[in-house]
């Protein structure tokens, strides 16, 4: 089946893992051509990273499993994006210039203000020679002044040799319902970086899944707010004259810090949990860990979702059938793995947003 041609209008940071490729691979045609996701590649040792910090010791002690971690990774990526455009970012698992994309698909490999020069030296000549641009991965500082601008400006300058297009990644990561200065951080950051270059498009990524229970967790079904949700009205006052109206980003129905771990269930608090995206909140119910037929406490929290005035029907994606087979019993044995639960997330959740987008365009 041809997919139809359309620009992206939604940009969702995924983990380059098997849950996040089942779930952009599983999108309906019409949505997967909405969406543009930005891949980061898992470290594949060790503990949480930070991001926006430039490491300070080797990102893996074996060499050889890097480099084969890090192959499974775009041959991944490769394979589902087919020749629909996205971003790679390696930065957990750097230690060469091999680390880099290259090839004749649209993959946009990505820098940052804070890594080392010959990285963002490396990663410009293997934009220049796949052809698909890079995209410029940026933090804000949220403290006024906006010194912080000038690494920008800097990489900027560095990379000019390529003359390839840029994309520019404005990554405020993990807001809530209490940030009150995300709006201005973002609306601070654009005014500062957008003159700083002709850029092809400008992305605003912000994730509100809680990283740890949100107040009054234990029922068996919780409601969370969106925070990164009510960024879009910011997006509809912001660009357009100056530059290219900035794309809606967000990291899918997991938490910021997603990639930034070996594992996508990890320590993570909330790693066992099933969810679903309403218009402004995620509904949130956790899979309490032991105890006998742990499948029967997974099928009762479908049950309270697809129950729910929230839930959009099992003909809406693949994610929302899964809930709904969940619930009726009829979907296989053994539905309570932590990955199933991530990737029927990921599903309905990045099909909402692209239809909700697509109606407000």
């Amino acid at each position: 089946m041809t997919e139809p041609v359309t620009e992206p209008i939604y940009v969702p940071a995924l983990p380059a893992r098997r849950s996040g490729f089942a779930a952009y691979g599983g999108l309906a045609p019409d949505v997967r051509a909405a969406v543009a996701p930005l891949w980061t590649v898992p470290p594949r040792v060790g503990p949480e990273r930070t991001p926006g910090r430039r490491p300070t010791h080797p990102p893996d002690p074996d060499a050889l499993a890097l480099g084969g971690h890090l192959h499974r990774a775009l041959t991944g990526i490769a394979r589902v994006q087919r020749d629909r455009p996205a971003w790679v970012d390696t930065r957990h698992v750097e230690s060469g210039p091999r680390a880099f994309v290259t090839g004749p698909y649209p993959l946009r490999p990505v820098t940052g203000p804070e890594r080392a020069a010959w990285q963002q030296v490396a990663c410009a000549e293997a934009a220049a020679a796949g052809g698909g641009g890079l995209g410029v991965r940026v933090r804000p500082d949220p403290a006024p002044g906006g010194r912080w601008a000038e690494g920008v400006g800097r990489l900027l300058h560095r990379i000019a040799f390529a003359h390839c297009p840029v994309d520019l990644l404005l990554d405020l990561g993990a807001v809530d319902d209490t940030d009150d200065a995300a709006p201005r951080t973002a609306l601070h950051a654009l005014e500062l970086l957008g003159p700083l270059h002709p850029w092809r498009a400008v992305v605003l990524l912000a994730g509100a899944f809680p990283r740890s229970r949100p107040e009054g967790y234990g029922a068996a079904l919780t409601e969370t707010g969106r925070a990164d949700r009510d960024l879009r009205d910011l997006l509809r006052h912001t660009g357009g004259e100056t530059g290219p109206q900035p794309l809606y980003g967000d990291y899918g129905a997991h938490d910021p810090a997603s990639a930034d771990r070996v594992s996508d269930t990890g320590h993570d608090p909330l790693r066992g949990a099933v969810r679903y995206t309403t218009r402004r909140t995620f509904l949130v119910g956790e899979v309490r860990a032991g105890g006998p037929g742990p499948h029967h406490g997974v099928r009762a929290l479908a049950r309270d979702i697809v129950d729910s005035d929230d839930f959009r029907g099992a003909s809406y994606s693949r994610g929302d059938r899964w809930l709904q087979a969940c619930a009726d019993g009829t979907g296989p044995p053994g539905t309570g793995h932590p990955d199933a639960w991530i990737c029927a997330g990921h599903l309905q959740h990045l099909t909402h947003t692209a239809r909700e987008l697509r109606r407000s365009a």
